[in-house]
């Protein structure tokens, strides 16, 4: 049930996929009605060469700075405000997932590492987005608190996200050097990895290429057998990395699976593409 006494923030991103991935955010805040104020729609783009998940970061982080410009503003009109809400349509980013402050001063604590010792995506903005948090709760004296909705539930930031990714002069700031993003041959969902095994061959498909700190995260897509279509993720070392390019296949073997992704040999057999009939 909404809390009729809360600020709420709804946010989005969006991406174009073309040349250079341009993507715009925007974010919409909305208030109690005892508060004598009207919504507040900001669009802001474009973004070049940022990825979906940077910019849904983006706009919470965005949409927090001005929420705190808004307090300083108009602090006396907002004294039956009793919580802000920020809501995402990426299911990942509610706060019992990524953008839980628990799990970022843990992270933090352990240099950007999980459990697993593997490196956290985006890192950087996860802490720009903590800190903001801390600033905009102690400005307005409020939680802040980070929920997901479905995006038919999210359609007013949705609009606002597209119209943003349309406008402005390209920011390179959010941009990674390196990342690569190519079309899929399929569109399986991921696989469920406890189903993998150390020293199962897999031939599969590059689709994607990210750098995340000192290593490299590869997308892949299984080609044959009972798996096919179905994508999974590849951390791997930059020279594991270098000899997997996007839109090749290869036969790789696994060394040692894990929760969300696995490692391979750095034995890589490529396997050459089928001539059209």
């Amino acid at each position: 049930m909404d809390n009729p006494y809360a600020m709420y923030i709804n946010c989005d991103g969006a991406m174009n996929y073309s040349l250079g991935n341009p993507g715009g955010i925007g974010f919409n805040i909305s208030f109690p009605d005892s508060v004598p104020l009207e919504p507040i729609p900001i669009s802001i783009g474009v973004y070049k060469g940022a990825n979906i998940e940077m910019l849904e970061i983006e706009a919470l982080i965005k949409a927090m700075e001005k929420a705190i410009e808004v307090w300083e503003e108009y602090r006396e009109y907002l004294v039956s405000v009793n919580c802000i809400i920020l809501i995402t349509d990426r299911f990942g980013l509610r706060d019992d997932e990524k953008t839980s402050p628990y799990k970022i001063q843990e992270w933090r604590r352990n240099g950007w590492k999980n459990y697993e010792g593997k490196p956290i995506k985006n890192h950087k903005q996860l802490d720009q987005l903590d800190k903001m948090r801390k600033k905009l709760s102690s400005t307005s004296r409020c939680p802040v608190k980070i929920n997901y909705r479905r995006r038919k539930q999210n359609r007013v930031a949705d609009k606002l996200a597209k119209a943003g990714r349309k406008e402005g002069l390209p920011i390179d700031k959010l941009a990674k050097k390196g990342e690569k993003i190519g079309k899929r041959k399929f569109d399986g969902a991921e696989i469920p990895y406890s189903k993998l095994r150390e020293d199962l061959s897999l031939h599969v498909n590059v689709f994607r290429k990210d750098p995340v700190q000192d290593e490299w995260e590869v997308w892949v897509e299984i080609c044959n057998g009972d798996d096919v279509g179905n994508k999974l993720k590849i951390y791997a070392s930059n020279v594991v990395a270098a000899g997997l390019k996007r839109g090749n296949e290869y036969l790789v073997k696994i060394s040692a699976v894990f929760k969300h992704h696995i490692h391979i040999y750095s034995e890589i057999e490529h396997v050459p593409k089928q001539p059209k009939l």
